[in-house]
């Protein structure tokens, strides 16, 4: 094989082992390197008064690098989530075990899907399902075994993110660009992506007491999304991380053939099929993050913190208003704080916070339960890393939640593994 061509698949492989414990090549020739990687993770976690083994988030992935004209190189990722141990579990502590809708049951669904072409030049351009540029700053503080990531805006809309674009982004096209100095790197990403998913819109009340208003199908949707994302990693130490980011999805909610029903008996009474309306709005997050240290779970201390906020980014429970949809305007923070030590670096201590609270007077004013949504988790968890590929970890979350956000969190106590391809 040509030396220098073997260097180029062998650097391929390596960016793309940077984001996992290593991906392994299956096959590779002087044309394609085919690779594969992901994990396995469950644990034992008692939680709402229950114990019982639940799914991580486990995933697998095939990536094929192609070497082209001149630098670039150019591929494909195929990413599936895998639900082992229980394909029916409806329980989601963890932003990254999210789905998109109708996909929540499965065994097997699609995290990502995406291609691409880089160069040292020109950059990284891709298009597909993928991480959106959002994440380049949130995921900072989406390390944890257990939970986390609920309150950065990236799963957005009790969804995987991909309909708004902000966490495993829908149809996305997107370019990412790196410069390195002496100081460090600065680096940008910018996406777009056109109409993703059709908007379930339910209201109830709208025209009076039992009615519910529905929009009918194809009326109501995600439009055209936009995002941005700069982050700069400074020399500083062992490595100072700042990023801003802002993603902004255009949510048409108007229809001219409403559908009013009357819900005062068991069963529903469609009573109008004309009721004209117009909520069309917009779904923006902004989100500021800071990390000092190497990485998570790197030899000696790291610290990460996200600030967000959010406009109809959030969903509140089912039923949690009246007379409103149950989206909100909304703002958070995320931590992360590991330290690690030992041969290997076999040992960590763990631990941070999710804050996620409405910031929405008319929401606030339509709650039942409550006078505002509030999110309010904290953890603590230890990490024995076994070998390369294998962990073991436990992890306790303690929730401070108010009557709204009880509904779907409450303190955990977890113990579990995770074995690495």
């Amino acid at each position: 094989m040509n030396k220098k061509l073997h260097a180029r698949l062998l650097a391929a492989v390596s960016i793309a082992a940077a984001s996992g414990a290593g991906a392994v090549p299956i096959y590779q020739s002087n044309q394609v390197t085919l690779y594969m990687e992901g994990w396995f993770s469950a644990h034992m976690v008692n939680t709402f008064g229950d114990t019982a083994m639940q799914n991580g988030a486990s995933r697998i992935r095939f990536g094929l690098n192609v070497p082209a004209y001149d630098l670039w190189d150019t591929g494909f990722n195929l990413e599936w989530g895998v639900r082992a141990i229980n394909s029916a579990q409806t329980l989601v502590i963890q932003g990254d075990q999210q789905a998109m809708p109708g996909d929540e049951l499965q065994s097997l669904y699609l995290r990502q899907g995406h291609a691409f072409a880089k160069h040292p030049t020109w950059g990284e351009f891709s298009a597909g399902k993928q991480w959106g540029v959002y994440y380049e700053v949130t995921y900072i503080t989406d390390w944890y075994n257990v939970s986390g990531g609920l309150a950065s805006g990236t799963y957005g809309l009790n969804t995987d993110g991909g309909p708004a674009g902000t966490g495993r982004a829908d149809s996305a096209l997107a370019w990412r660009k790196t410069w390195k100095f002496d100081a460090g790197e600065f680096k940008i990403g910018l996406q777009s992506a056109a109409h993703v998913a059709d908007l379930d819109i339910m209201v109830d009340d709208i025209v009076g007491p039992d009615t519910l208003l529905v929009c009918p199908p194809g009326d109501c949707e995600y439009g055209l999304s936009h995002g941005i994302a700069l982050v700069y990693t400074a020399n500083v130490g062992d490595g100072l991380f700042i990023g801003a980011t802002y993603n902004r999805v255009k949510l048409d909610i108007a229809s001219q053939d409403g559908l009013i029903f009357d819900t005062s008996d068991v069963e529903p009474v469609l009573i109008r099929d004309d009721y004209a309306f117009n909520a069309s709005s917009n779904d923006w997050a902004t989100a500021l993050g800071m990390y000092y240290g190497k990485e998570a779970f790197a030899k000696g201390f790291y610290g990460a913190v996200v600030f967000q906020r959010s406009q109809n980014n959030q969903l509140a429970p089912a039923g949690s208003v009246e007379g409103i949809t149950n989206f909100f305007d909304a703002r958070g923070s995320e931590s992360f704080l590991s330290y690690t030590w030992g041969t290997d670096n076999c040992y960590s201590f763990y631990g941070g916070h999710n804050y996620l609270v409405s910031d929405d007077p008319e929401f606030d004013a339509a709650l039942i339960l409550a006078d505002r949504y509030r999110l309010e988790q904290y953890y603590l968890g230890f990490q024995y890393r076994w070998n390369e590929r294998v962990r073991i970890y436990f992890e306790n979350g303690f929730d401070g939640s108010n009557a709204v956000a009880a509904q779907e969190f409450d303190s955990f106590n977890a113990i579990g593994i995770r074995i690495d391809i």
